[in-house]
């Protein structure tokens, strides 16, 4: 299968793409700068902005597959306290995920699993209030409703599509255990990032949970 990621620079991003490698798979890395991807000959980089609707558009041609991990890496605990400023722009998840509908729907690439948030869409009134707050103090309302909006694109895309809603991620070591939801159940709240990559690269393969929104959660050990 040949797969693009977008928003490979990210954590998780990179973790895909390293994953669908590791698998057999062909990859294409989609970033802003293509020097912070994996340092992988066999991963394919292109440079362009997922903003720039062209430049989206001639990176999707000729997948199989579309993974879509976009948003803002500035830690968002820094971020409230004033110490720094995004790196992307607000509507990123939005205006980007739009940008990779109509280039896949002009390709005609049917699959496309994009990563969102727990907490949003069919499982915004899921988090306790405690967290509530604390997502409050974050800032990260217009984080959310960037998210919102991009998860009701995806929804009415037309496409094979999969909205994957992972609760905390962490840069822990793969487990291989997880609860996958469809429901908005969680278990941990956390999960790995490389356990959270081989579940996208498993329903890449295996062609499941189309047409779903999945709760991504860490199972005990």
């Amino acid at each position: 299968m040949k797969v693009i990621v977008f928003g490979a620079t990210g954590k998780l991003g990179r973790a895909v793409a390293l994953t669908l490698l590791a698998e057999g798979h062909e990859v294409t890395a989609f970033a802003r700068d293509a020097k912070k991807l994996p340092a992988q000959k066999a991963i394919v980089a292109i440079e362009g902005d997922a903003m720039n609707a062209a430049d989206v558009a001639k990176a999707v041609a000729g997948h199989d597959a579309v993974v879509v991990s976009l948003g803002d890496s500035t830690n968002p605990v820094v971020l409230a306290l004033g110490l720094t400023k995004r790196r992307s722009p607000i509507d990123i998840c939005e205006k980007g995920t739009a940008n990779v509908i109509a280039a896949a729907q002009a390709a005609s690439v049917q699959r496309l699993v994009c990563v969102t948030s727990y907490g949003v869409g069919d499982t915004r009134e899921k988090p306790s209030p405690l967290h509530k707050k604390i997502f409050g103090w974050l800032r990260l309302g217009e984080q959310f409703e960037d998210k919102e909006r991009q998860e009701k694109l995806v929804k009415a895309s037309g496409l094979d599509w999969t909205l994957v809603q992972p609760v905390g991620l962490t840069d822990g070591a793969a487990t291989g255990r997880w609860l996958a939801s469809v429901t908005g159940e969680r278990r941990k709240r956390t999960i790995s990032r490389v356990d959270l990559a081989a579940f996208i690269v498993q329903i890449l393969v295996s062609a499941g949970h189309k047409h779903e929104t999945v709760v991504m959660s860490g199972l005990p050990i």
